[in-house]
């Protein structure tokens, strides 16, 4: 016994010394350069594709069977762009010799450095990698029945080391392009049985649309070997970067919860993902089916912490949005859905301020932005997005001169406002049907509650327009003028009941005070109303006592205000000074016209009224006011359009209350200029020497006189020369 153990060791001995003297002596020996052709052929057989080995083979023999190749090139597949599939610097594989006495393959770390890898899809869906993966199937399966009664084999990777690979892919099937650099992939061992540890990282580029990111993962990979599905478990997955090179704002994806990729069933699912562009964060879950075709469909709830939305979008576009702090709190949460080139939102919330909105979106098409989009708002406050001075002068980095570069895209939508505010009015119950086209954006119709009256409008913008960037058209019918007034201006100047008619162009909607540019035709109609801070009685007392010292001005303590039937206004706004073409206000009493300009901007007023007294009311009691029935009394309004100081211009209406007088005076003037002239008329002389001829005999001597003598071309010339003096 103990002489067959001491053969047995010697033997084994023996064995060990012979396999390492082999390791020393066969790389002395043989020279595997000359078998490249063996290799390259061997390797041929295998894949489908021809193979250059270009550098040198370098080996050694054990405790492995290591093999390395230098500068290794693999056709690419004819019919795709490109000489080469792959160009491999080095590739490196060892072998274990003593398990594969027992037929169990063991591989040392797999190296692979310095390698470009292009790949391509064709429109038609071909790869130019595909026949690569149907040769080896082949080859798997032909030497499947060899293999079935031999359970004791198998095959172990102690790991794979990828340095420094960059690939190209090209997918014309999905007109997607994407580059891949530095890319560095360490695996622990490999088994058939076993899970697998994966660490990655890779810088990405998307030419296309400007995606710019570095990529880093920590998965366990399940399946690697072994015919059932691929699944990786995602411990750790971020992405860092920028939506584009010109981008400043940096993007980042990171998982908060593990996830899971299934390749069987070609599906994912992240339970918690956060993506974060600057301050704006989402968090979402994703699920995915059909993950590797086009048909690819992905889903999830997301929620947008508050943030502060005006700034976001400065840093986007280059000019503040709103020049106050209404999006600084801005939210939103809503269930999506993507699929190939189409995006749908439902259970839609905003909140920022006191706006909520709800509703729901499908765009059909991503790439235009072309869909349809419902929306519900509680309120909206147009304020909130029109510049002022004030707010202007206190951002630093507002501009008057810079338009957001806005693309609307193709859209048709509803909204529905339960409130609208604007310039402290209120709107009720608004309904906008909205259609965009890129820079064009049109809402029309646009029907409310407005004032106890009915709104219809249409806002119609355009941002890539020269001029007229905005254009309002309002018809406002019954509305109570009194309420909405007050509410714009903040002080009670005009009641009753009647219909605007508002035609607006505004050239630069995004400047700081965007009426400014405003240009075009405003016009109403009041009904059964009265002008407050106004007492047209009073300036005509005050214009009596001017005319009539004797008269005093009586003294009212009481609330301006000058009752009409009918006012009736249009005119035009230009650079936002509004300038009347029509100023007609009627009463049983009185009626008033005039020429007015507002400055909407300033509120201010400059112009001058004509109120005239047509009958005398009971409370104009002295018969002096006989003498200002039909008389226009030219009244000046300047200042403040609130508060206006008014003045009567005493020489217009001295002059207007002598005209009768004048006109006598002028008739006397004329009559003596003319005897002066040319004498007195003979028939004149014959009446003053003759006074007790009858008036009758007078007439037909007259006609007689003018049958018998013709006009004398003295007579002719008189005529003449008072037309031209007396008109």
């Amino acid at each position: 016994m103990k002489k067959l153990v001491k053969w047995m060791l010697r033997i084994t001995i023996t064995l060990v010394l012979l396999i390492v003297i082999a390791a020393f002596v066969l790389p002395m020996v043989i020279d595997p350069n000359d078998y490249k052709d063996t290799i390259t052929s061997k390797v041929k057989d295998q894949i489908g594709r021809e193979i250059h080995l270009d550098g040198e083979i370098q080996w050694k023999v054990f405790p492995w069977l290591a093999l390395t190749l230098n500068d290794v090139k693999i056709d690419n597949e004819k019919s795709f762009k490109g000489k080469s599939l792959a160009e491999i610097q080095k590739l490196t594989a060892r072998v274990k010799i003593m398990p594969l006495l027992s037929k169990n393959i063991e591989i040392g770390r797999v190296a692979v450095e310095d390698a470009q890898i292009n790949l391509q899809i064709t429109k038609k869906g071909n790869s130019n990698w595909q026949s690569i993966l149907t040769n080896l199937d082949k080859g798997t399966n032909s030497g499947s029945e060899s293999n079935e009664g031999n359970t004791a084999g198998s095959l172990n990777i102690a790991g794979i080391d990828l340095k420094n690979i960059n690939l190209n892919y090209t997918d014309l099937q999905t007109n997607t392009k994407a580059i891949i650099s530095e890319f560095n992939l360490t695996t622990g061992e490999i088994t058939k049985t076993s899970p697998v540890q994966l660490d990655t990282s890779m810088h990405v580029i998307m030419p296309d649309t400007g995606l710019d990111v570095n990529i880093d993962a920590d998965v366990l990979a399940k399946n690697l070997l072994s015919d059932a599905g691929i699944q990786l478990e995602l411990n750790d997955f971020t992405v860092k970067g920028k939506l584009s090179t010109d981008s400043i704002l940096p993007l980042e994806l990171a998982l908060q919860k593990p996830g899971n990729i299934n390749l069987n069933d070609d599906t994912l699912f992240f339970p918690q993902l956060l993506v974060a562009l600057g301050d704006a964060k989402i968090t979402t879950d994703v699920t995915g089916k059909n993950i590797s075709k086009s048909s690819s469909q992905i889903s999830g709830a997301y929620q947008i912490d508050a943030f502060d939305l005006n700034e976001f979008l400065k840093k986007m576009t280059g000019a503040y949005f709103v020049t106050n702090n209404t999006l600084s709190d801005f939210s939103s949460s809503g269930s999506w859905f993507m699929g190939t080139n189409r995006m749908i939102l439902s259970n839609l919330k905003i909140n920022y301020s006191d706006t909520a909105i709800k509703g729901d979106a499908n765009i059909k098409n991503l790439e235009k932005m072309q869909g349809t989009f419902k929306l519900h708002l509680n309120q909206f406050n147009v304020d909130d997005f029109m510049g002022t001075e004030e707010t202007a002068s206190s951002s630093q980095d507002a501009s008057s001169s810079t338009t957001p570069n806005i693309d609307f895209g193709h859209l048709n939508g509803s909204l529905i406002i339960d409130k609208l505010l604007a310039s402290g009015t209120t709107v009720e119950n608004l309904k906008i049907t909205v259609k965009t086209n890129g820079p064009k954006l049109v809402m029309s119709p646009i029907k409310a509650d407005f004032y106890q009256g009915l709104l219809i409008s249409a806002i119609k913008i355009d941002t890539k327009a020269q001029s007229n960037k905005v254009i309002l058209e309002h018809n406002m019918n019954k509305i109570h003028a009194g309420p909405l007034l007050t509410d714009l201006v903040g002080s009670k100047l005009l009641t009753g009941l009647g219909d605007f008619n508002v035609d607006l162009k505004i050239d630069r909607p995004f400047s700081d005070v965007p009426l400014k540019t405003a240009h075009g035709k405003i016009k109403y109609t009041l009904t059964d109303g009265a002008i407050y801070g106004v007492d047209v009685f009073g300036m005509m007392q005050k214009g009596l006592s001017m005319l009539y010292p004797e008269v005093k001005e009586e003294s009212t303590d009481g609330e301006k205000k000058t009752s009409f039937a009918l006012m009736q206004i249009d005119g035009d706004i230009d650079k936002g000074v509004f300038t009347t073409n029509t100023l007609k206000v009627e009463s049983p009493y009185l009626k008033v016209g005039g020429k007015l300009k507002i400055d909407l901007v300033n509120m201010t007023i400059n112009g001058t009224i004509e109120p005239m007294l047509i009958d005398i009311p009971e409370q104009l009691v002295s018969d002096k006011y006989k003498k200002l029935l039909n008389l226009a009394i030219p009244v000046s309004l300047s200042g403040s359009l609130l508060e206006p100081k008014i003045s009567i211009d005493a020489k217009k209406l001295l002059l207007a209350s002598q005209k009768e007088r004048i006109d006598k005076e002028k008739d006397k003037l004329k009559g003596k200029l003319m005897d002066s002239l040319f004498g007195k008329d003979k028939s004149e002389e014959k009446e003053a020497k003759d006074p007790s001829d009858k008036s009758e005999q007078k007439t037909k001597d007259s006609e007689t006189k003018e049958e018998k003598e013709p006009e004398s071309d003295k007579d002719k010339i008189k005529k003449k020369l008072l037309k031209g003096i007396f008109g």
